[in-house]
């Protein structure tokens, strides 16, 4: 086993909020635990598994990471709960404990590829850490400035779509894919005339032969006209510009010169220093669908937490973030929902809030536990097969959720108002 020197750790107080973003980390390794901390921190800044001649002390005091906390974590099981070339047969015991870790800002600026290096990197890849998960990022406000956030966020959506005092009802087209530019405006206007705030692509739909972005803008802009001529009413759609990094700002421009008023990138597919160019360019506002989160959040032993995920999709200037589902069909908690939702609206660095997005196995009967639980009205509630599966169509779906969300916002039980509101 590598041996680490113990001249990683700094005391708190000796490590400036100023120019360090603090990493808070759960490691389990059969190393004693100081050791192991030294050992994370060293592999991710100046050094590695031997002092190497030009890691002098003067470049280790400037540049390497510092452990600053560690609280050890007692243990009921003793096994590795992760892969691991170690003969752990031969391991009389796991230590465990919470660490903290300062990165000097310096090493990589504000840069998420970069930040995300260093903070999680090739930790993951060391065999002697058998359990280790992200947990929490601490950023200066000198190193957040640097990043745009959210340009419209809550506040920015609701004025354009003129809806304040009850959440935004959306829908997800479908089916996902396959759908000519014609059949999806037409769906798209069925939903609008139902009443829905926000409408948007699937995340698999792309700009395809069959169905380009420029083809389904014109078409989708030009069926909510006409849905809000009929109703009175604004209706957001955001359109799936995910694609090759040097072609997402083009579609960006497609959108908006054909009257679309919101983009979607699948952020973490695409990249999220994708989004953070798309956010310094964007005249709308930018829909952040997760897919590929769960890969990074969901195992408790190894990966990087779901508030960290939602902090750097704020950061990178996401307006609107999904947050999971409230009783859904999206494997995370509702504690982890509503964590991810307080990370979108609570204070950070000065940044503008997000608007969170409720979606996943969402319908007009999961409005009153919404309400519940999120205990404000700041989230677009957000349902697929809840609407387009409506037995009287898109249409009554749509109104069926508009018809629950009045009904929560009056006081009123849902059994007792679908008694005069069919659709319900």
């Amino acid at each position: 086993m590598a041996s680490y020197e113990r001249d990683f750790f700094r005391f708190p107080e000796a490590v400036s909020d100023d120019d360090h973003v603090i990493a808070t980390y759960y490691l389990e390794t059969p190393m004693e635990i100081y050791e192991a901390a030294n050992a994370l921190a060293a592999e991710q800044s100046s050094g590695t598994w031997q002092r190497v001649g030009y890691e002098d002390d003067d470049l280790r005091e400037k540049h390497g990471a510092k452990v600053v906390g560690i609280y050890p974590v007692p243990l009921e099981v003793f096994k590795s709960h992760l892969p691991t070339s170690l003969r752990t047969e031969e391991v009389d015991r796991f230590n465990a404990a919470v660490l903290q870790i300062a990165f000097p800002t310096l090493n990589f600026g504000p840069k998420l590829p970069n930040l995300l290096t260093a903070v999680a990197g090739n930790l993951y890849e060391m065999a002697v850490f058998t359990a280790v998960k992200l947990l929490d990022l601490h950023f200066p406000a000198s190193f957040a400035k640097a990043f745009p956030g959210p340009r419209f966020g809550i506040e920015g959506t609701r004025r354009i779509l003129g809806v304040h005092g009850r959440p935004l009802v959306g829908a997800i087209i479908k089916p996902c894919v396959g759908l000519s530019p014609a059949s999806l405006a037409e769906l798209a206007y069925q939903g609008a005339k139902g009443g829905l705030d926000f409408i948007k692509d699937d995340e698999l739909i792309a700009d395809t032969e069959y169905n380009s972005v420029r083809d389904r803008v014109r078409a989708v802009t030009a069926a909510l006209r006409r849905a809000e001529e009929e109703t009175g009413e604004k209706t957001m759609y955001a359109f799936n510009i995910t694609d090759q990094v040097d072609r997402i700002l083009d579609l960006h421009d497609v959108v908006v010169e054909n009257g679309g008023n919101c983009v979607m990138i699948n952020g973490l597919t695409a990249g999220l220093s994708a989004v953070h160019v798309l956010a310094e360019h964007t005249r709308v506002p930018i829909h952040f669908h997760r897919d590929f989160h769960a890969s990074f959040t969901r195992s408790q032993w190894v990966g990087i937490s779901s508030a960290v995920m939602t902090k750097l999709y704020r950061l990178a200037g996401a307006d609107q973030i999904h947050v999971g589902a409230v009783g859904g069909k999206i494997a995370g908690s509702d504690a982890e929902v509503l964590m991810d939702s307080r990370c979108c609206r609570e204070d950070f660095c000065g940044l503008g809030p997000a608007l969170p997005v409720s979606s996943g196995g969402q319908w007009a009967g999961k409005a009153p536990v919404n309400a519940r639980k999120f205990g404000h009205y700041d989230f677009l509630h957000l349902s697929g097969g809840g609407i387009y599966a409506h037995p009287d169509g898109a249409e009554a779906g749509a109104r069926s959720v508009r018809q629950a969300w009045e009904a929560v916002v009056t006081g009123v039980r849902l059994e007792e108002y679908a008694k005069d509101h069919r659709e319900l």
